[in-house]
């Protein structure tokens, strides 16, 4: 049988001393690798981890919808962007603790369905800041849109990456939310997260010293 991220193996997964797995979020702009680093990192510790929902949804309203890009989007859609994330974010946890994992992965999270609202529309859902608190995400992982950009009808453009980054950046700041910066490239960027996790994992550390 071909191994999906859903097929149990044999591997020993390393543990930290908590009740409840660890959601690590692998944060940033659009093209920033984090798709690419999600996956690696979910197979080099043999755990679960969760796409980024938006990108389904767009995919399958563009390819029923017959639209070319991203302005397939309206306000209309943040509300069952934000509700499919926090659903899709809810099993890949659920599944973590099924199987007894210390740690599960997600790519993107509700603060960046929040960002990209407040930015583009100039308004969001009046109950996704408190979803958002409610999470109790662990730990975040943010991306240095450094990569080479690469073009999909899904994406904005260079310029949007970048400004994004920083407004997704401040927020974090604002929120007063602990963040390691990735800013490595290639395999250097993978083996760079994997260090700051692994350091995670030996200290047994709150998000609060992270």
């Amino acid at each position: 049988m071909k191994d999906t991220q859903f097929t149990e193996k044999s591997i020993t997964i390393t543990t930290l001393d908590n009740e409840k797995p660890k959601s690590i979020i692998i944060f940033g702009a659009e093209s920033s690798g984090k798709s690419t680093l999600v996956a690696a990192l979910a197979a080099h510790y043999n755990v679960f981890f969760n796409n980024e929902f938006s990108r389904e949804y767009l995919d399958i309203k563009m390819n029923y919808a017959k639209y070319e890009d991203t302005h397939a989007l309206t306000f209309a859609d943040v509300e069952p962007i934000a509700i499919g994330q926090l659903c899709s974010e809810k099993r890949t946890g659920k599944l973590a603790i099924s199987h007894n994992h210390s740690l599960y992965f997600l790519d993107t999270n509700l603060l960046t369905t929040y960002v990209y609202s407040k930015y583009i529309y100039e308004k969001v859902p009046f109950w996704l800041e408190k979803a958002i608190q409610d999470q109790n995400y662990s730990h975040y992982l943010l991306l240095k849109p450094n990569t080479k950009w690469q073009f999909d009808k899904q994406r904005g453009g260079e310029n949007s990456r970048l400004f994004f980054y920083e407004k997704m950046k401040g927020e974090l700041e604002k929120r007063n939310i602990n963040y390691i910066e990735i800013s490595k490239l290639g395999n250097e960027r993978l083996q760079e997260a994997i260090e700051k996790i692994d350091t995670l994992i030996k200290l047994g550390l709150s998000q609060n010293q992270f």
